[in-house]
């Protein structure tokens, strides 16, 4: 079948060069239109349904709005978790499904079941829209340098006229603006007054609520041309709309303005934001999914662009400050990677020339290089065009796969264009050459099975990575897709493209003798005097040097230190900042101001914007203590990353009675997406009683500071805070003819305020609410005298049916699988997860119920991981040894390559070891892909032994051995070289942005490539030396094809 293949291509060399061709210039132009985005989407599917109650505690929001969402939403299939966060006026709701799921199918079924919610009037859950784990594209502060602009005013300009043009652009989802306080107008009842001129809450609620509006009158059809009438009475002018009637008594017309004071002032803030010390707005930009963020970046800042010229034309003194910018990361990853293939490509050129480099025939060896190099454009050109058909981008997972592929892709090339170019060179020494094609054909066909088979277990060893889920999942299948596909697309290079490339330009000189070049002759004479003396003279000695080695090495796995992924080099920083619990949203906001400008004057430090509490609208709910600064690293600085991370966390550390944990947003939100907090990992305690939940928590923080390396432990910021209880007495309203209903309405819209109309100034939409003046609000004494109206249009004192009281209650209630839940978030600071975690799990467990408690995050996620691999592994193994049988017919022979695999892991478990890298799933892909590369080099060493024994009468022996060595020393130390020479880049860039995870990787592919090929060449022969003469004999006497 294989040499049909050859014959074909070899029969029909334009043909196969003009398809060549099309795929390389089709490959290059989808290289160009693939979106570019830092890593594969990450974006477990997950519907957030956020519900507003204005007004309401978290208690009465879990009851009325919560509880029956989650349970509506119960039983959807395909949901895995649900989880739910409850705050003052507000109930998100988190439906997270299977992986692949069809997130528009799922919101589709969310909102089938919303429809069944019999939620009260005017409350209206919704669906938020639909973005990506990294969606968040660009934070923007926005700032008055001189203070002339108010913080409300930026917000005004924030949400009415930046905003506006940002979501214009295609591609982006959603807009949020946060700080600053949203304007509206505000009718400050005066009660002294109301009771005074004998007027209701409710007379001013209802006049406040016609204030204005604009409607049509018909049309006048009575002349030529039709015309509409419009009625405009709606207005912004506050002069005018304290001029609106209320009541009439006698001859006397009480207006809004005789009872209350009518002003512009800001709703009631749950969140502020800061920009370098300076109180203003941050907007954050989140794109849609799938959508290219580097060219979406593009299109947003040439917004902010004609916004900053539009604000210089007009003097407005707004800046506007870029403090969060994925695209710079993207750019800096993608930069990085795409000069490691290229230097890695310019690496295995200069080894392929100097191997094959020879003084007699200079022009051959520059040729034969080219032909062999010809497998990486076609190979990468092949996979880009898979890429495209999958719909997979262009991120540093898909270009580590391909920088991994470099070197491997030429492995088939270089066996075939080696084998050929030596038949052909030992043709043309005849005294009468044989036919080329002949001659190419058979040469090809000499080692179509054991590239075919070394592909085949290339493709298998990676297999494993395919069947990962979760975030490793993502992260990793795309560089298994990479190297499959470059493997498979090699591997019909090799017997197709190159075998028509060598027929057109590999002629060596007739009747002239051809020698090897002066690096391979040199390199095949140290072979014979060294390693083959050495394999040969003591071979059960070399065999159990290997074991020594191997034992060694599996002692040193076991005491390396074990992490999930490795630590990302962002270009931003988070820290995550929480004071007591019920501390005030001013006094935060304040606090966070000063730590703002603490900062930014840390040298190396360019930017710094503050988030405290949570945005209106927004679905990333935090206590009104929590705050996340925004920090953007200055790259001017000679200063690097590490020591400016550590300044920050000396001067988090030094400010008392605060908690701060530091973490990169990719970090940040791949923590929030494993477990549901921003942390690698989260032990969650579960159960009705939140005060017991904080006790256990408490105590699980303590357990955590008594291990060294889980210091870093922080309780949620879910805990009892001060309320001022308004009780209403039952008896006593009867007494008064007064309904719990209407006193709760009176109270709720005194106090927390009434929304009565809506007014428009533009496309502006402002509010028009009533509420008592902030004096009156902020004391108890007052609160208590208030007037209320009974049902016979009494005015009462509202101590007089109601206790007013000082007591605690939650500031917010986190609920996951339909129960209260409580988490306390551990960030280890050292890398050794199974160590620190599994000692926490124990005293856990000695401590508590089990039953009560679960731990998520990175360690669960690394073991599944683990296992998962292991035993994919195993059953890998399986098939790879089953098709080994097949191809030798001997167990022998199977087992002789299998224990070839070992000897590829001692290099890459001690090169890692030595390179003080923990073992993470980045470093197993390594492993992976280093012990299919070592069985490659067994499979070529076997098979040409037999061969040389049954096509060329060779008698088992050391002769044979060393002769067979010698021969295919070249394809093996070109393919181990030039894969492991590709990846010297990356194991140079260790702890580079972009290069995090593919590092490791590297490293341990380059340290297994070095010792499958140093004791390949020892212990394989002197295994085959042992225990091979007699497979061999079975083997020739049934005349087996290798």
């Amino acid at each position: 079948m294989l040499n049909f293949f050859i014959n074909k291509a070899l029969k029909n060399r334009l043909i196969v060069l003009t398809i060549a061709l099309a795929v390389l210039i089709v490959g290059a132009y989808q290289s160009q239109e693939l979106p570019v985005e830092v890593l594969p989407d990450l974006t477990k599917p997950r519907v957030t349904i956020m519900t507003e109650v204005p007004g309401k505690a978290p208690e009465e929001v879990e009851n009325y709005v919560t509880i029956p969402i989650e349970k509506a939403v119960n039983g959807i299939q395909g949901v895995t978790r649900l989880q739910s966060k409850t705050d003052v006026g507000l109930s998100l709701v988190y439906v997270e499904f299977d992986w692949g799921t069809d997130i528009y199918r799922a919101r589709q079924f969310v909102q089938e079941r919303l429809s069944e919610v019999d939620l009260d009037d005017g409350v209206t859950a919704q669906l938020t829209p639909v973005a990506s784990l990294m969606g968040e594209v660009m934070l923007i502060g926005i700032t008055s340098p001189n203070d002339t602009v108010t913080p409300s005013e930026l917000r005004t300009y924030a949400d009415w006229t930046l905003r506006k043009q940002i979501m214009k652009i295609p591609g982006v989802a959603e807009s949020l603006s946060m700080g600053g306080g949203v304007q509206q107008v505000q009718i400050k009842i005066s009660p002294e007054k109301m009771l005074a001129y004998g007027i209701s809450a409710e007379e001013i609620n209802q006049a406040a609520s016609e204030v204005g509006s604009n409607t049509t009158g018909g049309y006048i059809t009575n002349r030529s041309r039709e015309q509409m009438i419009r009625v405009l009475s709606m207005t912004t002018d506050l002069e005018k709309i304290k001029q609106t009637s209320v009541k009439q008594v006698g001859n006397r017309t009480f207006t809004i303005g005789d009872v209350a004071e009518v002003s512009w002032e800001v709703q009631p803030q749950r969140g502020d934001a800061g920009v370098n010390g300076q109180a203003g707005v941050i907007l954050s930009v989140v794109k849609s999914p799938n959508v290219d963020t580097r060219d979406l970046t593009k299109k947003i800042e040439k917004v902010l662009e004609t916004m900053a010229s539009q604000n210089k034309a007009e003097g407005n003194d707004i800046k506007l400050t870029s403090l969060f910018r994925q695209a710079t990361f993207i750019n800096a990853a993608m930069d990085n990677l795409v000069e490691a293939i290229w230097e890695g490509s310019v690496m295995v050129v200069i080894v392929l020339f100097i191997f094959l480099f020879s003084l007699r025939s200079p022009l051959t060896s520059l040729v034969t290089t080219l032909i062999t190099l010809s497998a990486i454009p076609l190979s990468f050109a092949v996979t880009i065009i898979i890429f495209t058909l999958m719909d997979i981008s262009v991120n540093s997972m898909t270009l580590g796969g391909l920088a991994v592929a470099i070197g491997i892709v030429v492995d088939d090339a270089i066996v075939d264009v080696e084998n050929v170019l030596r038949r052909l060179k030992e043709n043309a020494s005849l005294d009468k050459p044989k036919p080329r094609l002949g001659v190419i054909s058979k040469a090809s066909g000499e080692v179509r099975n054991s590239i075919l088979y070394a592909t085949i277990f290339i493709v298998l060893v990676f297999v494993p990575l395919l069947a990962l889920s979760g975030v490793e999942g993502r992260l990793f299948t795309p560089i298994a897709i990479a190297t499959i596909t470059s493997m498979i697309a090699s591997f019909i290079v090799s017997l197709t493209v190159i075998p028509v490339l060598c027929s057109l330009f590999l002629k060596p000189r007739e009747n002239m003798e051809h020698k090897d070049g002066i690096v391979i002759g040199s390199l095949k004479k140290v072979l014979e005097l060294t390693f083959m003396k050495a394999a040969l003279r003591f071979p059960t000695l070399s065999v159990g040097l290997g074991l020594v080695l191997l034992t060694f090495c599996t002692l040193i796995f076991m005491k390396m230190p074990k992490e999930f992924l490795p630590n990302f080099k962002e270009e931003t920083l988070i820290v995550a900042m929480t004071a007591a619990p019920g501390t005030s949203l001013e006094v935060t906001h304040k606090l966070a101001l000063s730590v703002d400008k603490m900062l930014v004057d840390i040298d190396g430090v360019k930017t710094v914007g503050h988030r405290a509490g949570r945005a209106e609208n927004g679905d990333h709910v935090v206590p009104v203590s929590t705050v996340e600064f925004d920090i953007e690293f200055d790259h001017e600085s000679d200063r690097g990353r590490e020591e400016i991370v550590n300044d920050i966390k000396t001067h988090m550390k030094s400010l008392v009675g605060t908690f701060s944990v530091v973490s990169g947003p990719l970090t940040d939100r791949i923590g929030h997406m494993l477990s549901g907090v921003p942390a690698k990992v989260a032990v969650k305690i579960s159960g009705p009683d939140l005060d017991e939940l904080r006790q256990i928590g408490i105590g699980i923080q303590d357990i955590c500071l008594s291990i060294p390396g889980l210091e870093d432990a922080q309780i949620a910021q879910q805990a009892a805070i001060p309320q001022l209880q308004i009780r209403f007495n039952h008896d006593r309203g009867e007494v008064y003819n007064i309904t719990p209903d209407a006193f709760n309405h009176q109270v709720h819209n005194l106090l927390n305020g009434a929304k009565l109309a809506e007014i428009y100034e533009g496309e502006r939409v402002i509010s028009v609410v009533s509420r008592l003046s902030e004096d009156i609000r902020q004391s108890e004494e007052k609160i208590r005298n208030l007037y209320i109206a009974t049902k016979n249009g009494k005015q009462i004192q509202l101590y007089q049916v109601a206790d007013v009281i000082q007591a605690k209650g939650p500031n917010a209630i986190n609920r996951e699988n339909n129960e209260r839940t409580f988490v306390v978030s551990v960030n280890p600071t050292i890398r050794d997860l199974p160590k620190v975690v599994g000692e926490l799990e124990r005293k856990i467990k000695a401590a508590y119920p089990a039953e009560l408690i679960e731990i998520e995050g990175e360690y669960i996620a690394q073991q599944e991981a683990s296992s998962k691999i292991a035993t994919w592994s195993i059953g890998v193994l399986v098939i790879i040894s089953v098709l080994l049988f097949s191809y030798f017919g001997s167990v022998n022979f199977v087992l002789q390559v299998i224990t070839d695999i070992p000897l590829s892991l001692i290099g890459a478990v001690l090169y890692t070891w030595y390179m003080d890298i923990p073992i993470s799933i980045a470093s197993l892909v390594g492993f992976i892909a280093v012990a299919g590369i070592s069985a490659r080099n067994s499979i070529m060493l076997i098979s040409h032994y037999f061969m040389l024994m049954k096509d060329e009468g060779m008698k088992f022996g050391k002769e044979l051995i060393i002769r067979g060595t010698q021969e295919r020393l070249l394809p093996v130390l070109m393919t181990a070289f030039s894969a492991g020479i590709a990846l010297i880049p990356l194991v140079l860039a260790n702890g580079q942005s972009g290069k995090e995870i593919l590092s490791p990787v590297a490293i341990a592919i380059t340290g297994g490539l070095i010792s499958s090929t140093i004791l390949g060449l020892i212990i394989t022969p002197a295994v085959f030396y042992l225990f091979g003469r007699k497979a061999c004999d079975k083997a020739l006497k049934r005349k087996l094809n290798l």
